[in-house]
């Protein structure tokens, strides 16, 4: 968790020790003119990537209005998710019963109330690439991304649907992007700072005990990364 939550101290943090999670958010901030912003940017390209992408005249973004399309959309990106983690090695589950119906659930109610956000590049093809994500305030925060693979690659399909999504909701008064945990590349692309998180392990009972005491020591453990990789080593993983 943050340290800081809507601009106010995150009352939680007190119950760890700050920075003392093993993953960092990843934030940007665009200031009012989102033209400096794309300026800033100019190694990735970007006004090229979408000139390659709508050469077919069919080609474009699309933030989905309603319920239906943001299904489609969501449909499609778990099928490109569950290829892209099979290609990786990992074990995909956001497409079981209980997560798809959520991940639905909170596109269908969000789409109606304001705060959800499910976007995608769109072509005759079909669809190439999505976001999805959720508004609060000026902010926004990116849960999920996917892209078709290969066959689009040479114009950065996931950190175009990105960047165009980002665009039209500063267009609508973001200013600041959540991109979430994990440190892909092209997060630091579009700008992205890293930022500290906490971690805070509570026993409520003695049976909690055990696990707060592992939590806390591997937090402890963190703070020696020559420990931390013999330990990893150990256990026959790496280190994060």
């Amino acid at each position: 968790m943050p340290a800081h939550v809507g601009g106010k101290p995150n009352p939680l943090v007190s119950l760890g020790r700050i920075g003392s999670c093993s993953l960092n958010g990843n934030v940007v901030l665009t200031g009012d003119n989102y033209a400096d912003y794309q300026a800033s940017l100019r190694r990735l390209q970007l006004p090229r990537c979408w000139r390659v992408f709508s050469r077919p005249g069919s080609a474009r973004f699309e933030i989905a209005t309603d319920a239906e399309r943001a299904r489609e959309f969501l449909d499609v990106m778990d099928v490109q998710q569950e290829e892209r983690m099979r290609q990786l090695g990992f074990r995909f589950v956001l497409d079981d019963d209980a997560h798809a119906r959520f991940y639905r659930e909170v596109a269908r109610q969000g789409i109606a109330e304001g705060y959800a956000v499910v976007s995608a590049l769109v072509c005759d093809k079909g669809i190439v690439a999505t976001t999805f994500g959720v508004r609060y305030g000026a902010t926004y925060f990116l849960l999920r991304i996917s892209h078709s693979g290969k066959t689009w690659a040479n114009f950065s399909p996931g950190l175009l649907a990105t960047e165009r999504t980002m665009a039209a909701l500063h267009a609508q008064g973001v200013r600041r992007f959540d991109l979430s945990i994990g440190n892909q590349d092209y997060k630091r692309r579009l700008g992205a700072e890293r930022v500290p998180l906490t971690d805070a392990s509570v026993a409520l009972s003695w049976r909690g005990m055990p696990y707060a005491w592992r939590d806390h020591a591997a937090q402890g453990l963190r703070r020696h990364p020559k420990l931390a990789a013999l330990a990893a080593r150990a256990m026959g993983r790496t280190t994060p």
